[in-house]
């Protein structure tokens, strides 16, 4: 009787392809050459979901000052305050000229409610949460490396890359994410204060917003490929925007689809919508933003240098 015995493989841990020194196999599978169309771009995603799944759980904990911010919210404390924007002048009627109309008045416009106030630790936490600004860059070259090879169809290790991008670009990384960081924070600002002051601005401030964004996609592209200061790459980057608008609009309208995917699954299954963001949030609108800028990138300034 001759039995062979075939070897047993060991399944590895979903988490192996993050931390294995070896690399991915043999890269990302080349697909026909052709057009950078929306369907080379799904097939692309398709393959490479578990990379995203690695790439958004890297930018998420590489940026871990933002748990500090969560973290101000838990240490919150519970008071009580006035449900009327009236309460303070009807108090002080009541205390000036006490009579049955002040009374009448204060017992309509004195209800309180429960809320939260910060306290002096949610201040702290979110005081700690402004180190992001210097591992924001960090986290952003190295997504845009691991992006810019699946884009490509190059091999990559992700953990190992990602992080030898990091070495090679570490003063240029850390001072783009820092402007980045203060660019973004003031459209958001901008933003947020025509919202409340209800001026017109607030369309435009909107408008300034998104075109940033898409200037974003090729900010940590033309970071890693070629050796330009920051002012130069913040330049080429506006003429870029302008020149792959197209590509650019689709892109966002991308990016702003898994928000809407976010928003209602919040809306639908909270717990679901909290984990959300640890799977794919973060580095789908990622690739889609590589995607849209990396092509027009090659075709206008590295292929006319390799002919």
């Amino acid at each position: 009787m001759e039995n062979e015995l075939k070897p047993i493989k060991q399944k590895k841990h979903f988490l192996y392809n993050l931390f294995n020194p070896q690399g991915n196999g043999k890269g990302v599978e080349k697909l026909p050459e052709g057009p950078d169309n929306i369907s080379k771009c799904f097939k692309l995603l398709g393959r490479n979901i578990s990379n995203m799944f690695y790439l958004n759980l890297l930018f998420i904990f590489g940026n871990f000052p933002i748990f500090f911010g969560l973290l101000g919210f838990y240490f919150m404390e519970s008071t009580t305050a006035a449900s009327s924007s009236l309460f303070g002048p009807v108090s002080g009627a009541v205390a000036f000229n006490a009579s049955p109309v002040t009374a009448a008045l204060f017992g309509v416009h004195g209800a309180q409610v429960a809320t939260n106030v910060p306290s002096s630790t949610s201040y702290l936490f979110w005081l700690l949460t402004l180190l992001v600004i210097f591992t924001f860059g960090f986290v952003n070259v190295g997504c845009a490396y691991i992006m810019r090879a699946i884009v490509k169809g190059q091999h990559f290790s992700l953990f190992s890359d990602f992080f030898s991008a990091i070495k090679r670009n570490l003063k240029q990384g850390f001072f783009m994410g820092i402007v980045d960081a203060i660019l973004i924070a003031a459209c958001v600002y901008a933003m947020a204060f025509y919202y409340m002051v209800g001026s017109q601005l607030f369309l435009v401030s909107i408008i300034m917003m998104c075109f940033y964004v898409m200037m974003r996609y090729y900010f940590y592209i033309m970071l890693i490929t070629f050796d330009l200061s920051i002012w130069k790459i913040i330049k080429n980057s506006l003429i870029f925007t302008l020149l792959g608008f197209k590509r650019n609009i689709l892109a966002f309208i991308g990016g702003l689809l898994m928000i809407f995917i976010e928003y209602m699954v919040l809306n639908i299954f909270m717990p679901l919508g909290i984990i959300f963001p640890f799977v794919l949030f973060f580095s789908v609108p990622m690739f889609f933003g590589t995607f849209a800028a990396y092509p027009k990138v090659k075709e206008i300034m590295i292929d006319p240098q390799l002919q």
